[in-house]
């Protein structure tokens, strides 16, 4: 039995027509996405320093971890015996239920120190302030901060990557953006102040507060002197940068990478 040849009609040899070019059309897109894909996963590896994990133990991506200091500390050595410290964390950022302190006993803690909760029996004080925990933008920079100081105020600055959008236009200005809101460049910082006091038989500390009365004016107030402590003050400034970085991937990496530096300093 022979089977009869297949007519087409003008409406389906249309169909089939418009069918083929989307199919062309659809193909064109992924052959022009798939490179810029890769080159996205390039993007975020590229210049990256640490490979860090969240607190739940699920990759946080590829991370470029910085931190700084605005000066220097240098202690005195004291023996294994001395190595007690007391320490007090506070915090005025926006961020809640940092549990600072207790990344500051872990760090210290590794490097062989003992954690008292009586001043008194400690050979080192260590007191630190969170004061900010969130996304860099022009208000608040890393480079600002560090150029505050210690009890200076966060300020803007020039310096620091503007989060920036890959993509372009392939297809149109929507395809571009659409890329661009998919790979963001984010980055986060974290600012501490820290104090750091050694017992030190000796040692007369005068601590002065300075306040502006405007005109060019200023007052120094002396608070009372601190016997046989050596004390130091200091700013910590750390940043986390990746591409569709997330703030929940950021923050426990910001925190140990701070702890572990202000631990350094004993």
């Amino acid at each position: 039995m022979m089977e009869k040849p297949l007519n087409l009609t003008s409406n389906s040899k249309k169909s089939l027509l418009s069918g083929s070019k989307y199919f062309r059309i659809i193909m064109l897109l992924l052959f022009l996405l798939v490179p810029i894909l890769a080159f996205s996963g390039c993007a975020s590896m590229s210049g990256t320093t640490n490979s860090t994990t969240s607190a739940s133990g699920m990759s946080a991506g590829n991370m470029n971890l910085q931190t700084k200091m605005s000066s220097s500390i240098f202690l005195q050595p004291v023996s294994p015996s001395h190595k007690v410290v007391y320490i007090r964390a506070t915090n005025t950022s926006s961020a809640s239920g940092l549990r600072f302190k207790a990344v500051l006993e872990q760090a210290l803690i590794t490097r062989g120190y003992k954690i008292t909760n009586n001043p008194k029996e400690a050979y080192f004080i260590l007191m630190s302030n969170v004061l900010y925990l969130g996304k860099e933008t022009h208000a608040y920079t890393a480079a600002g901060a560090l150029a505050g100081g210690f009890g200076g105020a966060l300020i803007g600055s020039r310096y620091g990557d503007v989060g920036s959008t890959l993509g372009g236009g392939l297809i149109g200005g929507l395809i571009g953006a659409g890329i661009g809101a998919m790979f963001q460049h984010k980055k986060y910082m974290m600012v501490v102040d820290i104090q750091l006091e050694q017992r030190q038989k000796g040692s007369y500390t005068t601590n002065g507060t300075a306040a502006s009365e405007g005109l060019g004016n200023t007052t120094t107030t002396y608070n009372a002197g601190v016997k046989n402590w050596a004390i130091y003050r200091d700013r910590v400034v750390a940043t986390a940068s990746a591409i569709n970085l997330r703030f929940s991937s950021a923050e426990p990496a910001l925190k140990t990478v701070v702890g572990r530096e202000i631990s350094n300093l004993l």
